[in-house]
């Protein structure tokens, strides 16, 4: 029953009451159904329709080197280890003169670096780019400048240039080639600032310009200018991408150039989204999250764990769209440290055992799964297993293409699979066969179509209420204002029959004057702000037994990341010349809770209706009275608050709410399911947590917010970083029988500050930071979740006893952070 309700919860969507659609019937034994098969929306995330950006997307994966006078230092400084920040600042954290920063440059003599073997060992790894620093923050340039002394052929006992070498080695191999190149310059006159935030004086501006016209002029074509760190104006960061433009129009400038001036995102280092992006973006990732420099000191262990990690990184952002950038730190002497050469081969062994699995591969629409990543390649389908499930089964949901076979990639056989409704059931062996990353290979029987989530099945009107929200990214000018941002609202509709139909919004334009697109199959239509949220939009034609996405984005945005500016409650798409009835709902109702619904009428019809709107629930349940509407003009729509009172002892699970409607014209009334839920006994009850940082107070997570912006609503807790074995615990001020716990994460960035960690829930008090004396709390019942947290994820306790509910890390390092922590009593 707890299972059931789970699945339910997650997978909220909408019924019609006058008429439905009824989901594929199940079928076993390796084969596909009879009948035909609903067609679904394309599967595969399309490359940018720029064919330069197109190009860079293809490059996939790249070799980033972090190289420079700090890895002659090697994070040492007067022979003691400097423990604070990344060695390729070592100048900035050992407080670092320049005379004495210009001594270690003197005897910097990289006779070990070999252009060769290192293209040798990037295409051995499967990358197909190198980008290197050709200066950091120190402002040393690593490359034969006009503007400075201070670089490696003037000032080092080296005298050449080591990217030119790189850069035609590059060329020689068939790799594409990039820079690094820091906005912020110590040598130029910027004070240290340990958020390397800067402002860009004027008079630091002709010596940019001119490093940069050398860079993009003598070395060849470039593939990637990746800018780092400072503040600098809109017109600096302008200007910076036109002498890129103007010179190597062909390349791609990363995000960190700063003002939305950039053609693609940068994550933050080592980041897997946990939302959709849109657009072009890529994730910097590094062998250790310590240091991107080379560290003489840094611990190099389980090699085997770490090739893991990285082909994981590597396969979780491929799967969803991105480039991913894998650094190495080679030390003073320009050679390449062994453990890192291992782990580069040892991700080249994993891609060779599965061709076309990653590299060559597309993103697909079915982004991260409990099990792991998605990825096609033509007919081919990629299931990469990060967690073996435990019930030795493995279910894909959604797709609507029809299914040839499963195996195991690279090992001989079948596995056993099955249809069930829309999802794709595969039945596993006890043990993957590839130690580092398994994969399953589906074959199709066509181009991959999916069925998503929440799609809304109807005849005359569909409400849809679970929007799929297109994220990306926006800034002002510095990487601490940088925000995430909704760029596209989408919903999904299937029909028994073809039809005219009209679209309409609930909610409010930030601006009404902005110009919107509104698409609906292959047809869109332009509106503003004001007519999107005042009106219907069409008429579009939706054809029958098809998924067809119903899309919201700016007709003209000024960049990728330009937020969409709409406040949108819920799209319902009617048929022409009716009178529709529909309820908004949230996706849970608690027991003995009262909440005013929203619910609607629209009037699709070419007069104007009079008529009640109300809202019909389950027998025992207390409603409002319904509200009159008069005179409801054509395209038009009202929307009444109309309480609604579950009782304290109703049966939990799915419930039905359908709107009851009354008058003129031709009605038609939707309806949403909801869940009931026993109520939440951690609500505003006291937390605590190990530490404390960035104002990030436990009592947040137990608030009743669940947005989880960090900065923008305040809403998430955070502890100190570093942190060992991080912690949060609420006291529920009283024993339960506790059914489920949810654990909310951050949609702002990073999720991995909620993962790998284990849920405690105890009859008496956790008083210890040691996570294995708190799992050894008497009477303790502990749950251990391995992957990343969601929004929710929904740990079963079944009526586990407890007063005190805990969430601590594994990680003796990372910070935690948390949004909510819903905690439902069983009944």
């Amino acid at each position: 029953m707890l299972a059931m309700r789970a699945r339910i919860g997650a997978l909220l969507t909408f019924l019609m009451v006058l008429s439905t659609l009824a989901a594929p019937a199940s079928a076993t034994g390796s084969t596909e159904p009879p009948g035909k098969r609903v067609r679904g929306v394309p599967g595969t995330v399309e490359l940018s329709a720029d064919p330069d950006l197109a190009a860079w997307q293809r490059l996939q994966f790249g070799m980033f080197i972090h190289w420079g006078i700090y890895s002659e230092l090697g994070g040492v400084w007067q022979d003691k280890p400097v423990t604070s920040g990344y060695s390729e600042q070592i100048q900035m954290w050992a407080n670092i003169d320049e005379a004495d920063y210009r001594e270690v440059a003197s005897r910097f003599q990289p006779d070990r670096f070999d252009p060769a073997a290192i293209c040798g060992l990037a295409k051995r790894a499967g990358m197909r780019y190198v980008v290197i620093t050709s200066k950091h923050h120190d402002g040393f340039s690593m490359f034969d400048t006009a503007t400075t002394d201070y670089d490696v052929v003037d000032a080092t006992a080296y005298g050449r240039d080591p990217l030119k070498r790189l850069a035609d080695e590059c060329r020689r191999q068939g790799l594409g080639f990039g820079f690094y190149f820091s906005l912020v310059d110590w040598h130029q006159g910027h004070e240290f600032d340990g958020g390397n935030n800067n402002p860009i004086p004027p008079s630091m501006e002709p010596v940019i310009e001119g490093q940069l016209r050398e860079l993009m002029t003598n070395y060849g074509p470039i593939s990637e200018v990746w800018f780092d760190m400072s503040s600098p104006t809109v017109a600096q960061s302008e200007k910076f991408v036109d002498i890129v433009r103007e010179l190597q129009p062909r390349a791609a400038v990363n995000s960190r150039v700063w003002n939305n001036a950039g053609d693609f995102r940068t994550l933050g280092d080592n980041e897997i989204p946990s939302v959709p992006l849109e657009g072009t973006w890529q994730t910097p990732a590094s062998v250790y999250h310590e240091t991107w420099g080379y560290r003489s000191w840094q611990v190099r262990d389980d090699l085997p764990g770490k090739i893991r990690d990285l082909v994981v990184g590597l396969t979780s952002v491929r799967a969803r769209g991105g480039n991913y950038l894998l650094n190495i730190g080679p030390r003073g002497d320009g050679s390449v440290v062994e453990f890192e050469a291992d782990v580069l081969r040892g991700i080249g062994d994993w891609l060779g055992r599965h061709p076309g699995a990653v590299l060559g591969a597309s993103a697909t629409r079915f982004g991260g799964q409990p099990w792991g990543e998605v990825t096609v390649n033509g007919t081919d389908l990629f299931l990469h297993v990060t967690e073996w499930p435990e019930s030795g089964e493995l279910v894909l949901p959604g797709l609507a293409t029809r299914v040839r076979g499963v195996t195991e990639d690279g090992r001989r056989g079948a596995l056993d699979w099955r249809r069930s409704g829309d999802d794709l059931v595969i039945d596993l062996p006890d043990r993957p066969h590839d130690p580092v990353l398994p994969v399953l290979r589906v074959s199709l029987g066509g181009e991959l179509r999916v069925i998503p989530a929440g799609t809304a099945r109807g005849s005359d009107a569909w409400p849809l209420a679970e929007l799929e929200q297109g994220y990306s990214y926006a800034d002002t000018g510095s990487y601490p204002s940088t925000r995430r941002t909704v760029v596209r609202q989408t919903g999904h509709l299937l029909s028994d029959r073809g039809g005219r139909v009209v679209v309409a919004a609930t909610g409010t334009a930030t601006d009404p004057a902005t110009r919107y697109r509104v698409e609906v199959g292959g047809r869109h239509r332009i509106v503003t702000g004001a007519e999107l949220t005042g009106g219907t939009v069409g008429p579009f034609t939706v054809p029958a037994n098809q998924v067809t996405p119903v899309t919201i984005t700016l007709a003209d945005p000024a960049h990728q990341g330009q937020a969409l500016g709409l406040s949108t409650g819920a799209l319902l798409v009617a048929r022409a010349d009716r009178v529709a009835g529909w309820v908004q709902a949230p996706a849970q109702l608690e027991t003995g809770a009262t909440t005013a619904l929203a619910v609607h009428v629209t009037n699709t019809s070419r007069t104007p209706v009079t008529g009640t709107i109300g809202v019909r629930a389950p027998a025992g349940w207390t409603t409002g009275q319904a509200v009159a509407f008069a005179d409801l003009a054509p395209g038009q729509s009202s929307t009444a608050r109309i309480p609604v009172t579950v009782p304290a002892g109703a049966d939990l699970g799915p419930v039905a709410l359908t709107a009851a409607l009354t008058g003129d014209g031709r009605p038609v009334t939707a309806s949403a399911l909801t869940e009931v839920v026993a109520p939440n006994v951690a609500a505003g009850k006291p937390a605590s947590q190990i530490s404390t940082a960035w104002d990030g107070v436990p009592q947040r997570a137990v608030d009743g917010n669940t947005a989880g912006d960090y900065l923008v609503d305040q809403s998430s807790s955070h502890t100190a970083e570093p942190s060992h074995q991080a912690w949060w615990q609420v006291d529920l001020a009283g024993q339960y029988p506790v059914d489920t716990v949810e654990i909310w994460n951050r949609t702002d960035c990073c999720t991995e500050r909620l993962a790998d960690y284990w849920l405690i829930v105890s009859p008496t008090p956790i008083t210890t930071d040691s996570l294995t004396e708190a799992l050894a709390t008497p009477g303790a019942t502990a749950i251990h979740q391995p992957g990343t947290a969601g929004r929710p994820t929904v740990v079963d306790l079944d009526g586990a006893t407890g007063r005190y509910v805990r969430v601590q890390l594994e990680s003796a390092t990372n910070p935690l952070s948390l949004t909510e922590v819903v905690v439902r009593a069983a009944t």
